[in-house]
């Protein structure tokens, strides 16, 4: 944990947070794209509260941040038009969307995850009970559902979304897949009820400074435990890998930048933080985790 706690101060200064999609500039005619691609080519029929069903990459070099990803996990992208969708495999699992940087700040890449609600409009109800905020919608976004961007008590944003037809199904993430979620935080209890609250999660389970969100007997998302003074707190999305050692040497040659290697990682051996060269922040992870470097 020191090692992501010596981290954290530079990683904040390096990332363009979505406190509002103005911020980070207005994406032309992109919204109308989005609207016409579901999350899902099989779903389900089933909606699954608190799990997480989609990821957007906002970016300002959606080929250069394409490209990384390509490379380092065998995705395959389509830049048609102006949002370019991925997969892996056969599977979609996420869009890319260039977003220049306004005024004086410095645009950097982030991925915005989507989250599953049964009623958008009821979230929106808790979300404004519970200190949160809403930055954008609702709003009915025709193939992909309904959608809300909002920003939590402590300012990390989430889009909350109904999806079209129902989610994709519980399965086993593939090497390649997204593996989780979690929720970095420096205010652990208060966040843990926001969340509970706005997405129904019904029991956590903790492992020192880890805890994870459950519902209905389901592993949903993670909460880490951050130092008081850190500055921004965000959802980090978490790639699963055969061998995050092998990885975080490909994300050098790529041009990304591993920020904690995986022997100095809390899940020692098994974990890695890293960004992609727009300076995307995200995880990648082992799974099962090598239980010789224990556990989380």
């Amino acid at each position: 944990m020191q090692s992501l706690v010596r981290f954290i101060g530079i990683l904040v200064t390096t990332i363009v947070f979505l406190s509002g999609c103005a911020n980070l500039g207005k994406p032309s005619g992109v919204g109308t794209e989005m609207a016409q691609i579901p999350i899902t080519e099989n779903p389900s029929g089933n909606t699954y509260p608190g799990k997480f069903i989609w990821h957007d990459l906002v970016t300002p070099d959606p080929q250069l941040a394409g490209k990384f990803y390509e490379e380092l996990f065998g995705w395959q992208i389509d830049y048609q038009g102006q949002y370019a969708l991925v997969r892996n495999g056969d599977k979609l699992i996420a869009g890319i969307l260039k977003v220049e940087p306004s005024g004086d700040r410095d645009g950097k890449g982030v991925w915005l995850p989507s989250v599953s609600v049964t009623d958008v409009d009821a979230a929106v109800s808790l979300v404004k009970d519970n200190g949160g905020t809403i930055l954008k919608g609702p709003v009915d976004m025709e193939q992909r559902g309904r959608a809300v961007l909002i920003s939590d008590p402590q300012r990390a944003d989430i889009v909350l979304l109904n999806a079209k037809d129902g989610d994709p199904s519980d399965v086993e993430a593939e090497i390649g897949d997204w593996l989780w979620d979690e929720i970095w935080t420096d205010d652990p209890d208060n966040i843990e009820a926001f969340y509970a609250s706005v997405l129904g999660y019904d029991q956590m389970v903790s492992k020192g400074d880890y805890d994870i969100f459950m519902h209905q007997g389901k592993w949903r998302a993670g909460l880490r435990h951050m130092p008081d003074n850190s500055i921004h707190m965000l959802w980090v999305p978490v790639v699963r890998v055969a061998d995050p050692e092998v990885t975080t040497q490909r994300v050098k040659e790529l041009g990304g930048v591993v920020w904690v290697t995986p022997d100095k990682a809390p899940n020692r051996g098994n974990t890695a933080l890293i960004a992609d060269p727009t300076g995307t922040l995200f995880l990648i992870q082992r799974w099962p985790p090598r239980s010789s470097k224990g556990e989380q």
